[in-house]
């Protein structure tokens, strides 16, 4: 327990620094908040599209976000929509002040000092791409990420994304999805859930709640 507290202590000065440091250096600039309201609405859905057909880029938690912050920039043409195959075709319109593709990826993320790229683990998005919004989950909109950090596993970072309302189950309002990573001999898998039943988790260090440690707070994307 006293271990447990110091941990809390631990996390809670940690999100304070973020919570005063300047914000992140974002590369990708939406025009206005109809830019903002596409990305999120695009990014949303194909977070949660990964729970219906899975793609094999998405291999973790961060892999769920790499795919879905790219490819909600990318142009919806219809030869988009073919190689996609996705389960429906959402009214969203595109983002018009999008990021161009490079011979070696996107540059999407900054991984450090003036320096972007497709590949960002999840410590370098919340690091480096993302502001902390506190451990409170009314903060939540959707788009948000949920960060938590098992100091016990191999690959402590985790990353939630807040759905909200589903483009896929109109059965409640505040869908979550994620990659476990992989576990064992095993690859690991989507899953989705909502947000009233995590707080209830069977196993208490996945509930976004402020007197878990191992949850360290809701974070909202740089260009957001």
């Amino acid at each position: 327990m006293a271990l447990d507290r110091l941990v809390g202590r631990a996390a809670a000065l940690g999100l304070a620094c973020w919570l005063t440091a300047a914000a992140p250096v974002a590369q990708i600039r939406l025009a206005d908040e109809t830019d903002r309201l596409s990305f999120r609405s695009w990014f949303t859905f194909l977070a949660d599209a990964q729970f219906y057909r899975p793609t094999a880029d998405v291999t973790d938690c961060a892999g769920l976000v790499r795919h879905a912050v790219r490819e909600a920039m990318a142009a919806h043409t219809p030869e988009w929509h073919r190689l996609a195959r996705l389960p429906i075709s959402p009214p969203f319109a595109d983002v018009r002040a999008r990021v161009t593709p490079r011979a070696n990826g996107w540059p999407l993320f900054r991984v450090g000092e003036g320096a972007y790229a497709e590949f960002a683990d999840a410590r370098t998005i919340i690091e480096l791409n993302a502001r902390p919004l506190g451990r409170d989950i009314a903060a939540l909109r959707p788009g948000d990420l949920l960060y938590f950090r098992q100091q016990n596993q191999r690959s402590p970072d985790h990353l939630m994304v807040y759905v909200g309302p589903s483009q896929f189950d109109r059965d409640g309002r505040d869908w979550i999805v994620y990659h476990t990573g992989p576990e064992d001999r095993s690859p690991g898998e989507v899953r989705k859930t909502r947000l009233a039943l995590l707080v209830r988790h069977p196993i208490p260090r996945w509930r976004p709640i402020p007197d878990n440690p191992s949850f360290i707070g809701i974070f909202r994307l740089a260009w957001l």
